[in-house]
C-alpha cells in the first residue's frame, strides 16, 4: 500500500523529469570498490516499466537504465515525503548504492530484474524506522550575507553578523531567531554564556525587487568566543527561525559557517567526535564557496556560463564526486499548475563529476545555463546536491544552494502624438497628447518627460510608475520659443528608471511647426521707421498652413485672432528695442 501511494504521489508532482535530468550524462563505466562497475544510464532514458517486456529475455543496458530510474525515482520520493535525519539518509544511499553495482555488474532476466526492483524499493522503505511525513512549508527567509568563513582562534571574541531578507510575496512579522548551541566542542566551538542568546526581529516587509528586499533585510549581531573545548576546522552554525506569515507560524533553520582555530592540543574538527560517538568516522563536508556568472548581470532569454567553487573542508580526501545542479521550478502564472524549470542547460545534462578533491581544496564547477525568456525579475535558486566517497567508500551526500538574480529588459513604447494645433507661432500654445506603453516585465518608475530641444519651452510632466503591460498617457502644454524651419518637428525626452535604479532616455520626434511672422511699415504703424536695406517684407504662411485655414472655418478664425495677438506683441517688441536703441544714441 506504501509503495503505491507513494507511486502516485510522485506522479502528481512531476518527479519523472528531474529523475532523468539527475541521471543524465554520466557515462557506464565508472568503477566502484573492488573494480566493480557502477551503472549510470544516458541522456536518452525513457523509463518505462519492465512489465511489457518478455520476462525470460536477458536484459539489455535500456533494461538496466529503467531499474536505476526506477529506484531513484523511489528513493527521491522518500526523500521528499519524509523527514529524515542524517543517518537515515546514509542507510537509504547505502541500498541504492549497493543496488547500483549489483544490478550494473549482474547478468540476469527482465524477470528477475524486476524482482529485484521490487526488493531493493522493500529495503529503501525499511530503512527509513520511523520518520515522520514532511509538512508543506515555503522557505521565505534567507541569509543575504552569511558571515564570511574567517578564521576565529582560541580565546578570541568575534562578531557574527546575520543578514535576513524576505524574497516572499508576504510581510513576515515577529521572527525569533535562535542559535542551536551545544556543550559538545565538536558541535558547538562557543562559550556559552547566556542561557538563551535569542534575538527577534519585528518585522520583514515584502519587496517588490531584489534591490528593495536587500535594503529591507534586517540584520542580528552575536558576539561569540571561541571555547577551550573547541577543536580547528570548520563549523556549521545552525540557527533556529520562527515566524509568523499571515498569521500562521512557520520555522526554518537557516546555516552558516566559520573557522575556527582551537587548541593545538584538542586536534581537527574531522578527527575528534564526541565519546558517544567516538567510534564513528567524521562527515566529510563540501561547501560552496562562492560563485560567478559570465555575464555578471543575467537578463531573462540570456545564455550565461555559471562557475560554481567548492571546497573540501575535511581533513582527508573526498572521491568519486558526483554534483547535480537542479534550478527552481516556476509556474507560468499563478493559477497554473504547469511548471518548468528557471534555468535549463544548453548540452541537456545538469550533472558534473568531479574523482576527488583533496583536504582543504577547492574545485570549480562549471556549466552553460540559459534562462527562460519569460522569467520575471528576482533570484532565482539552483539546488546543488552531492554525493561522494571518503578513502573507505563510504557514502555520503550534500546539499546547498546559490541565487541568481535575473533582470528584466524595460521595454517601452510610444503611440502616435495628437497635436492641436499643428502649427503655432512664436510665444503661441499647443497641446500634445501621446501614450507610453510598457511591453516589457519590469516596472518603470520615475517616468517624466520633457522638452529641451529649444523650440518651445514648458510640457514638462510627470507619469510616475508604469506597470509591466501598462500605459502612460502624456498630456502637455508647450508654447513656441524658437522657429523650426529646418524640420518642423520638436523633440520630447522621455526619462524612466528600471526595477534596479539605472536611468533611461529615450527620443521622440513630434511634428510641430514653430514660426515666425515678418511684418510691413503698415503693420507697424507711423512711429516704427526703418532703413531701406532693413526693412523687413512680409513673408506669407506656408502652402499647407493656408490650406488647413481654408479647410476649416472655425480653425481659420482661431488663427486669425492669434495672429492679430502676435502681431501686436511683435510691434509692442519692435517699438520698445527702438526706444531703448534712441536712449542708447543719446
Amino acid at each position: 500500500m506504501m509503495k503505491m501511494r507513494l507511486r502516485k504521489i510522485m506522479a502528481s508532482v512531476c518527479l519523472v523529469a528531474s529523475v532523468i535530468a539527475l541521471a543524465g550524462g554520466i557515462g557506464i563505466n565508472t568503477q566502484a570498490a573492488g573494480g566493480d562497475r557502477v551503472y549510470s544510464p544516458s541522456t536518452s532514458v525513457n523509463a518505462t516499466s519492465l512489465d511489457t517486456k518478455e520476462p525470460y529475455k536477458t536484459i539489455t543496458n535500456e533494461d538496466r537504465d529503467t531499474a536505476y530510474i526506477l529506484l531513484i525515482q523511489h528513493m527521491n520520493g522518500l526523500k521528499a515525503l519524509y523527514d529524515l535525519n542524517s543517518d537515515t539518509v546514509k542507510r537509504l544511499d547505502a541500498v541504492m548504492y549497493q543496488a547500483n553495482v549489483y544490478i550494473a555488474n549482474t547478468n540476469m532476466t527482465v524477470g528477475e530484474l524486476s524482482s529485484y526492483i521490487s526488493k531493493v524499493e522493500a529495503d529503501m522503505d525499511a530503512s527509513l524506522g520511523g520518520a515522520s511525513v514532511v509538512s508543506e512549508t515555503s522557505s521565505f527567509l534567507f541569509l543575504i550575507n552569511p558571515t564570511p568563513t574567517n578564521t576565529i582562534s582560541y580565546g578570541s571574541s568575534a562578531p557574527i553578523t546575520l543578514t535576513f531578507a524576505n524574497f516572499g510575496k508576504e510581510g513576515v512579522t515577529d521572527v525569533v531567531v535562535t542559535p542551536k548551541v551545544s556543550t559538545k566542542g565538536e558541535e558547538w566551538p562557543f562559550v556559552i554564556t547566556n542561557a538563551s542568546d535569542v534575538q527577534l526581529i519585528k518585522s520583514i516587509p515584502k519587496a517588490s525587487s531584489v534591490e528593495e528586499a536587500t535594503t529591507l533585510g534586517q540584520s542580528l549581531t552575536w558576539n561569540f568566543t571561541v571555547s577551550d573545548k573547541a577543536y580547528t576546522g570548520t563549523y556549521p552554525l545552525t540557527f533556529h527561525v520562527q515566524y509568523y506569515r499571515n498569521g500562521t507560524k512557520e520555522e526554518t533553520d537557516l546555516t552558516t559557517y566559520v573557522n575556527i582555530k582551537g587548541k593545538a592540543s584538542n586536534g581537527s574538527l574531522e578527527q575528534n567526535t564526541s565519546d558517544k560517538d567516538k567510534n564513528k568516522p567524521s562527515t566529510p563536508r563540501i561547501i560552496v564557496t562562492g560563485f560567478v556568472t559570465e555575464p555578471e548581470k543575467v537578463h531573462a532569454g540570456d545564455t550565461f556560463a555559471l562557475t560554481i567553487t567548492v571546497q573540501n573542508t575535511a581533513q582527508t580526501t573526498v572521491s568519486n564526486i558526483q554534483f547535480d545542479l537542479k534550478a527552481a521550478q516556476e509556474s507560468s502564472d499563478a493559477d497554473s499548475k504547469t511548471t518548468y524549470e528557471a534555468f535549463l542547460p544548453t548540452s541537456g545534462s545538469a550533472t558534473i563529476y568531479v574523482s576527488s578533491i583533496a583536504p582543504g581544496a577547492t574545485t570549480d564547477l562549471n556549466i552553460e545555463m540559459t534562462a527562460r525568456n519569460d522569467l520575471t525579475q528576482k533570484p532565482y535558486v539552483i539546488t546543488i546536491d552531492a554525493a561522494y566517497e571518503d578513502p573507505d567508500k563510504n557514502p555520503f551526500t550534500a546539499t546547498t544552494n546559490v541565487s541568481i538574480p535575473v533582470y528584466q529588459e524595460a521595454r517601452v513604447d510610444t503611440g502616435d502624438a495628437e497635436v492641436m494645433p499643428a502649427a503655432i507661432g512664436l510665444y503661441e500654445q499647443s497641446n500634445i497628447c501621446f501614450d507610453i506603453y510598457n511591453k516589457g516585465k519590469t516596472t518603470l518608475n520615475n517616468v517624466s518627460i520633457s522638452f529641451e530641444d529649444g523650440y518651445v519651452t514648458g510640457g514638462n510632466c510627470f507619469l510616475g510608475k508604469i506597470e509591466p503591460g501598462g500605459t502612460g498617457a502624456v498630456d502637455c502644454t508647450v508654447e513656441g520659443a524658437m522657429p523650426n524651419d529646418d524640420t518642423s518637428t520638436v523633440t520630447a525626452t522621455i526619462s524612466y528608471e528600471d526595477e534596479a535604479g539605472n536611468v533611461t532616455t529615450i527620443e521622440k520626434e513630434i511634428n510641430l511647426y514653430v514660426y515666425e511672422m515678418e511684418y510691413s511699415e503698415e503693420d507697424l504703424g507711423d512711429d516704427f521707421y526703418m532703413e531701406e536695406d532693413t526693412k523687413p517684407k512680409k513673408k506669407g504662411m506656408p502652402l499647407w498652413l493656408i490650406g488647413a485655414i481654408v479647410g476649416g472655418a472655425a480653425g481659420a478664425v482661431v488663427a486669425i485672432i492669434k495672429l492679430v495677438k502676435a502681431k501686436k506683441a511683435k510691434k509692442l517688441r519692435m517699438l520698445r528695442e527702438l526706444e531703448r536703441d534712441d536712449e542708447d544714441n543719446l
